[in-house]
């Protein structure tokens, strides 16, 4: 809890004093963090940077309005995984424009802003058990594979994936009208 607090901190200190160093202390903790999670997606070193930086442009600029309701952490690797969904979208709808054949263009509908996405989310998250919510959030959010929780835990990798199954069959019905949009949920693992 002492990462959570010291996070809150910071947080204020950006949206209270406008602190150009607590923002520093922000992005120099977590950057790359969040470009390995969206390298491990993307592969693409310029893509990644781009949306990390977009990321961390976007929370000054909104700095006196920012609402981080969980983790930072969690809220800054779930803005990699919506970035880096949209991304893959581009990517499929440049693929089927550029080629005739493919003028059926499926593009998902990326209705919700991000920040009002996170907000529905967090909310169903906090339905599910503890424990379910610890092993989705290390998976989902900070981008754990099922045996490196199972050793942060002391539990099986069975049980692992046994709490990810219940809570994204819960999170999918809680979710059913966002699921354009919460897509990216299942992009992991």
């Amino acid at each position: 809890m002492e990462v959570l607090r010291a996070d809150t901190e910071l947080i204020e200190r950006i949206k209270q004093l406008d602190d150009s160093n607590a923002f520093k202390e922000i992005f120099e903790k977590y950057w790359e963090s969040l470009y390995a999670s969206a390298f491990k997606r993307l592969k693409s070193q310029d893509e990644c940077s781009d949306i990390v930086q977009e990321i961390f442009a976007d929370m000054w600029k909104r700095r006196n309005s920012l609402r981080v309701t969980g983790s930072l952490n969690s809220y800054l690797h779930t803005a990699v995984k919506y970035h880096v969904f949209k991304v893959i979208e581009n990517r499929r709808w440049e693929r089927d424009i550029s080629s005739p054949e493919n003028l059926h263009i499926s593009v998902c509908d990326a209705s919700l802003e991000f920040e009002e996405l996170f907000e529905v989310l967090e909310i169903a998250l906090d339905k599910l058990p503890e424990r379910q919510q610890l092993i989705f959030r290390m998976s989902r959010f900070e981008g754990l594979k099922s045996h490196e929780i199972a050793d942060a835990l002391n539990i099986s990798q069975q049980t692992v994936h046994n709490n990810l199954h219940k809570s994204l069959t819960v999170l999918r019905a809680e979710l059913k009208d966002y699921a354009p949009s919460l897509l990216f949920l299942t992009l992991l693992n």
